[in-house]
């Protein structure tokens, strides 16, 4: 009988303690005992059980050879050697039976040679299926548990930070190769460039790039897959690097673990070493939102109201959009965004009004320009409206002291939890079911922190900057006295206009008609229609 023996270890740090050598140690004992001539050794070091046979290099090769009729017989020590699950264990058994091939366990009592043996396969193949998911199941509750004191469980560290004896992150003040900087002390460059400068993330890399710092990759000599091989990386920063550091919560102190995971799972959201405050990081994220809006290098026309204007009739933000005209002469409009999003199958597209360009930045650049010359009564209006600014403020500081205090309350119920579970009263289930709802309640608790931040950073830069609305008027006409730049336009509008709303509806003729109001913060609210739908795409 010509005999083959198949042995697999599932990760490196098994073959680095020789545990496949152990396997093959006890077939050839066992081949000896019983006097059996092994014709071929397959091996598969650090190969998961969950990969069918045919997608491992050794185990692609046994059944090429079994094809061939080159063995009759095939040890193995365990039957889990084969497979970690029922599925691929009897997958694997099934395709080598049909070419005439008997499996043979060194440790356990079944030979498929027989019908008692056969039937002892598919019980082992049942058991060590149960073990795999058992062993996992305390393998998720234990990864939890230490992911919850903050521990971190593998994957690249986060630029900045060094995992210490215990696991635990600690930020990196350690200088970087020949430099007097560290890896926190780039985080902290990074988040002053873009929240001081209001740098972009492109000028941030391009700044990176001229003082040699070199990034994670190439700090540490590690590779990246391009196909099948792996290749050294261009050492360089780019700006989509930049953004995924900046809006990583993990460096003010929030890291949420089982993000990348592609199981359903819950997240764990625990702390960490912060490297910036939590001002820093929101006034970062603030920045690249405002510099998101305000990029127009992809754009061919630069338009006064972007980001102002809102549609009626879906809610969504209105963009500018060119279309040919008269002559194939681009014309521009202001295009509702819903018109060109697909909202599923039961939701149509937006079926609202496309506005002039021209002709509504006129309108509403004519009464700003007005509005700063002669001011008159209105001025009363904008004081107000600063005013009510400034309270809304208030409110919003006031709300989020608040919602800070519970969630801090919401971490004691946590560490109560966890004591009363290291006391044993309570089963891991209910901690994982109590901790839960904890933390579905620290969500959206945490959520609405970002609606006020948002909603306060969203403020007109006229109340920070301007004590009084004669102040702020004095700086208006100082810029329109120097022949505005469309940035300066633009700051003009922004600080004068509230918001600019766009309603569709048919006219008497059934034509599609806009009709749009505008709210300023001097109180000259108006409502018009637009005068050029005869000739406007829809």
């Amino acid at each position: 009988m010509k005999v083959a023996v198949y042995a697999r270890v599932s990760s490196e740090d098994q073959q680095d303690r020789g545990t496949i050598e152990n396997q093959l140690e006890f077939a050839r004992k066992y081949c000896d005992l019983h006097q059996l001539n092994v014709v071929e050794w397959y091996k598969d070091n650090g190969i998961t059980g969950t990969i069918p046979l045919d997608e491992r290099e050794d185990g692609a090769r046994l059944l090429k050879d079994a094809y061939a009729g080159q063995f009759d017989l095939l040890l193995v020590y365990r039957l889990d050697r084969l497979g970690r699950s029922a599925r691929i264990i009897l997958n694997s058994v099934y395709e080598l039976e049909q070419h005439g091939v008997t499996i043979r366990s060194m440790s356990e009592p079944f030979d498929t040679g027989n019908p008692n043996g056969r039937f002892m396969l598919t019980i082992l193949a049942g058991v060590a299926d149960l073990e795999r998911e058992t062993i996992l199941e305390r393998m998720w509750h234990g990864a939890n548990r230490a992911a919850r004191s903050g521990k971190w469980l593998g994957g690249i560290v986060p630029y900045g930070y060094r995992t210490n004896q215990e696991g635990y992150l600690e930020v990196n003040e350690d200088p970087l190769p020949d430099m007097d900087i560290s890896e926190a002390d780039v985080i902290r460059l990074i988040y002053r460039l873009i929240t001081t400068q209001r740098y972009s993330t492109i000028k941030v890399a391009d700044y990176l790039n001229s003082l040699g710092i070199p990034p994670s990759y190439k700090k540490d000599g590690r590779q990246v897959k391009r196909g099948k091989r792996k290749v050294n990386t261009a050492g360089m920063w780019s700006p989509s690097r930049i953004r995924n550091m900046v809006v990583n919560s993990t460096y003010k102190g929030i890291h949420h673990y089982g993000k990348r995971t592609t199981k359903e799972r819950n997240l764990i959201t625990r702390e960490v070493p912060a490297i910036v405050s939590e001002e820093v990081w929101k006034q970062a994220q603030q920045v690249l939102k405002d510099n998101h809006i305000e990029a127009d290098r992809n754009s061919r026309r630069k338009y006064l109201l972007r980001s102002l204007i809102k549609c009626e009739q879906c809610g969504r933000t209105y963009v500018g959009v060119s279309y040919p005209g008269s002559k194939r002469k681009p014309k521009a409009y202001y295009v509702c965004g819903g018109k060109h999003a697909y909202r599923g199958p039961l939701n149509e597209k937006c079926r609202s009004k496309n506005v002039p360009q021209q002709w509504l930045e006129d309108t509403i650049w004519n009464q700003c320009v007005a509005f700063i010359l002669s001011p008159g009564e209105a001025i009363k209006e904008l004081s107000a409206s600063m005013e009510e600014k400034r309270v809304v403020k208030t409110d919003l500081s006031s709300e989020k002291e608040l919602i800070e205090q519970t969630l801090q309350e919401k971490d004691r119920e946590k560490q109560s939890i966890l004591d009363l579970f290291r006391k044993q009263l309570i089963s891991n289930q209910d901690v994982e079911l109590q901790l839960q709802k904890i933390r579905k309640e620290q969500s959206e608790l945490r959520k609405r922190i970002n609606e006020i931040d948002q909603e306060r950073q969203s403020q007109s830069w006229v109340d920070e900057q301007f004590n009084s609305a004669e102040e702020l008027l004095n700086n208006l006409r100082e810029k329109l006295a120097k022949e505005p730049t469309f940035e300066d336009r633009r700051a003009i509008v922004k600080s004068l206009v509230k918001e600019v709303r766009v309603h569709t509806h048919l006219n008497e003729t059934g034509r599609k008609v806009a009709t749009v109001f505008v709210k300023f913060s001097f109180g000259n609210d108006t409502l018009r229609t637009d005068r050029d739908s005869s000739i406007q795409p829809t």
